[in-house]
């Protein structure tokens, strides 16, 4: 073989190598941006998720607040109607206290009259 065919070679053997290198250089970049759109893709599924859990979590804190609350008025009301019988009680009794007393206080005065 001569020096020239020897140079040929060499020369051929370099381009191949720089093709494979472009070539792997070119597959390297599609991988990583495929990588990126994947990676993008799944983010934002888990956000997604992450949102949907959310609020369904919310959902479903914002009904037992709202059974929470329904019982809490129902309570109130409750007692509020046993407090109000309570007073309607007291002001009778008090009302018929007081007669008593001015009816006393009438009897004696008549009494001392007399």
């Amino acid at each position: 073989m001569s020096r020239a065919d020897i140079l040929l070679q060499v020369k051929s053997a370099e381009e191949e190598a720089q093709q494979i290198l472009k070539r792997a250089r070119d597959e390297e970049k599609a991988l990583a941006s495929s990588a990126r759109k994947e990676a993008v893709r799944r983010v934002q599924e888990a956000e997604e998720r992450l949102q949907e859990e959310f609020n369904s979590a919310l959902s479903a804190e914002k009904d037992r607040v709202a059974s929470l609350r329904e019982e809490l008025i129902r309570k109130g009301q409750a007692e509020a109607s046993s407090i109000e019988r309570m007073a309607e009680e007291r002001i009778q009794r008090a009302k018929i206290h007081l007669k008593s007393l001015f009816e006393r206080t009438v009897d004696v005065a008549a009494r001392i009259d007399d």
